[in-house]
């Protein structure tokens, strides 16, 4: 984190406020009148009220920030799901050859998302000295389970996304679990 710099305005303020201090002390001091304790009791009252304003403010933006990017990890996760259902759905199974730019665009992306995370696994096929092939392996139940974390942590009434990919990896993906995977995200 950046060390916070005071502006000029901010350190005038404080310039005035030592010299209040001390004016307002040496008048408490000569007349017995106490008037400095009490207006800077309640400048530091004021003060401790706004502070902890801007504290609560702060927090609500490292949720908010918490909030985005698990929606963004989630919204990563649900588009490399839905790619590779459907290219597996269409080819059987996720081989991709490194020599065509597009499959090596897509594994370097699939690994980086998906494999770092645990949730695909890879498998490397020498097809000829030199050249390899990888073949993809998703772990559609751990996948399925970081959407639904997703889901159950938004907070907004826009994450049909999340269901549409859900509903996708049950019925398409895991059809062994049948209808009970599907009732924990419905409403």
């Amino acid at each position: 984190m950046k060390p916070f710099r005071l502006s000029s305005w901010d350190r005038a303020q404080l310039r005035l406020l030592r010299l209040l201090g001390i004016v307002l002390g040496l008048m408490d001091d000569l007349l017995h009148v106490q008037w400095g304790e009490r207006i800077l009791t309640r400048m530091a009252a004021r003060w401790q009220s706004r502070l902890a304003q801007l504290d609560q403010e702060l927090e609500d933006l490292a949720q908010e920030r918490h909030d985005a990017d698990l929606k963004a990890q989630a919204l990563s996760v649900y588009a490399a799901a839905l790619y590779l259902g459907r290219r597996q759905m269409a080819h059987g199974e996720l081989t991709f050859d490194p020599s065509q730019p597009r499959d090596e665009e897509i594994l370097d992306a699939t690994i980086e998302l998906l494999v770092k995370e645990r949730l695909a696994a890879i498998e490397t096929v020498e097809v000829e000295p030199g050249r390899y092939t990888y073949t993809l392996e998703p772990d559609w139940v751990a996948i399925r389970a970081c959407l639904s974390v997703a889901l159950d942590h938004s907070k907004t009434g826009n994450d049909d996304w999340l269901r549409e990919g859900l509903e996708f990896i049950d019925e398409a993906l895991l059809p062994e679990t049948g209808e009970s995977a599907t009732e924990s995200y419905q409403e």
